[in-house]
């Protein structure tokens, strides 16, 4: 095992995948009705996955940046990465899931207000989860896809990276970072609410984008840092401050096994890099599966066919819809740079 900047020689798409999954499986208990479970008796496992993925998209896409600092190109890559896939999954819940699972008749189901509501998933900037009359007698009745609430979180902090990037802050890594830790300190000690969601889960994306500045210090040595940020750790959670504490542990303990090429782990995106797909078409594949089977189909079992039936979701979104998407990205023109590339699908 050993690290590694060769864009297929990493464990990126496994701890993106293994994310997704976290976040698959604390759904599965919450849709049965059951209690999500914990990690570490902090938070769900469904939010362990959200900000392992926040932290590698800030370590990934800073580095696209890095690569291309062109505002146009920039914006154009994180559409084609995030809207296809998006929009596909909308428009099969919204034409196709709905109106066979819906209690209505197909013309009062598309006459109904909610459906074009529904559609306003498509301007990523708000999300909408309700369609009319599907999934009556589900424990989250009519709810189609509970997950997506996070992209329009992962949109702004694009943004954020973008201005940061037009202002010149990322070539002044001292700046970017002076900059996330006082955002920090503002959230844990000024205004600490536990239920705002940008602000938590843009500190762990901006973390990641903190490693990717810094990695020419730390990355011959990490052990050093994750040793040093242990420690920090520790003390914040002996101060009351649990949540700081992962902060500073979550975002550079998933970097640092990511960068890792690990033998086998690393070919876990040989069939395509299936996390997103997992991410998005999860939670409407499991209201679906208890939809038809309800309370007939143990945990277990329920669980195993879900993940079996999006899993291929994820394999055709990927051949068919976000791979193609991504290939679009060769007509943008790219600017040269001497930067090593760790991975190649969040460019």
């Amino acid at each position: 095992m050993n690290s590694t900047g060769n864009a297929r020689l990493n464990n990126f798409d496994f701890l993106r995948i293994g994310a997704a999954l976290l976040v698959l499986i604390s759904h599965q208990y919450a849709l049965n009705g059951l209690p999500e479970p914990d990690f570490l008796n902090s938070m769900s496992l469904g939010t362990l996955g959200v900000l392992i993925f926040f932290s590698i998209s800030g370590f990934l896409v800073s580095q696209s940046w890095r690569q291309d600092p062109h505002i146009v190109r920039f914006l154009a890559k994180r559409f084609l990465r995030i809207w296809p896939g998006l929009a596909a999954v909308t428009l099969i819940a919204a034409f196709v899931l709905g109106p066979l699972v819906s209690t209505l008749p197909w013309k009062a189901y598309f006459a109904h207000p909610e459906l074009p509501d529904f559609l306003r998933n498509l301007k990523v900037v708000t999300i909408r989860y309700f369609l009319p009359g599907v999934f009556e007698q589900n424990i989250y009745p009519r709810a189609v896809n509970g997950s997506l609430w996070t992209i329009p979180l992962e949109v702004r902090c694009y943004f954020g990276l973008l201005v940061g990037g037009v202002l010149g802050l990322l070539k002044l890594p001292v700046l970017a970072l002076a900059g996330t830790i006082a955002f920090a300190g503002y959230y844990f000690i000024v205004a600490p609410d536990p239920n705002n969601y940008q602000y938590y889960f843009g500190l762990f994306f901006f973390a990641g984008v903190c490693l990717d500045l810094f990695r020419d210090r730390w990355a011959t040595r990490p052990e050093y840092l994750l040793g040093g940020l242990g420690l920090l750790a520790v003390g914040c959670y002996f101060a009351g401050m649990g949540r700081a504490g992962f902060l500073l542990l979550i975002p550079a303990v998933t970097i640092y096994i990511g960068r890792l090429s690990t033998s086998v782990i690393r070919r876990a995106g040989r069939f395509g890099d299936i996390s997103y797909g997992i991410y998005i078409y999860a939670f409407p594949v499991q209201q679906t599966v208890l939809w038809a089977w309800g309370k007939n189909l143990p945990f277990l079992p329920g669980l195993l066919v879900t993940v079996a039936i999006t899993a291929l979701c994820a394999l055709v979104s990927w051949h068919l819809v976000e791979r193609p998407a991504l290939s679009l990205k060769n007509r943008l023109g790219r600017r040269k740079t001497g930067i090593i590339q760790v991975a190649t699908n969040q460019g």
